[in-house]
């Protein structure tokens, strides 16, 4: 379950204090654990949402799927998770959304962490990976940052 990338990302901006430079570090590596966590059980994990709350502590955020078909498609769990994220905003320092999802010019996976922080950052981070075959250990890539337009605090 090693991974390549730096326990701080360095590049949340310079707009940003330690405080939410801390959260935005925590809780990513929080995600990417938790992503690695479920490919070690299985080929694919569904959208989940994460977040730090109010008093510290990072917590997985309990998905109603009343509103949703049986069989749900990808698109329809990302809202939905998107929606219980905005619903827990107010008790929440910062937030992410851990989707598996597919680079089709690179021709693998990835995991895809929409993480966003309440003083106003956004991002999305891309660890690429390839599962393992055969009792082999899943190799990642290395992480990739970009700024995100914000979906929880929009």
């Amino acid at each position: 379950m090693h991974t390549h990338y730096d326990e701080r990302m360095h590049s949340w901006g310079d707009a940003i204090g330690d405080a939410a430079q801390a959260d935005l570090d925590r809780l990513l590596n929080a995600a990417i654990r938790y992503a690695q966590a479920r490919l070690n059980e299985a080929l694919l994990f569904e959208p989940a949402a994460l977040l730090i709350s109010n008093d510290g502590r990072v917590l997985e955020v309990d998905q109603d799927r009343t509103g949703l078909p049986k069989h749900p498609e990808v698109e329809d769990l990302i809202r939905n998770a998107v929606l219980h994220l905005r619903q827990v905003k107010a008790e929440s320092r910062c937030t992410a959304l851990v989707i598996n999802t597919r680079l089709p010019k690179e021709r693998t996976d990835a995991v895809e962490v929409r993480v966003e922080h309440r003083d106003g950052v956004s991002a999305a981070v891309l660890l690429p990976y390839k599962k393992a075959t055969f009792g082999g250990t899943t190799e990642y890539g290395e992480l990739r940052a970009f700024v995100a337009r914000p979906l929880v605090w929009a």
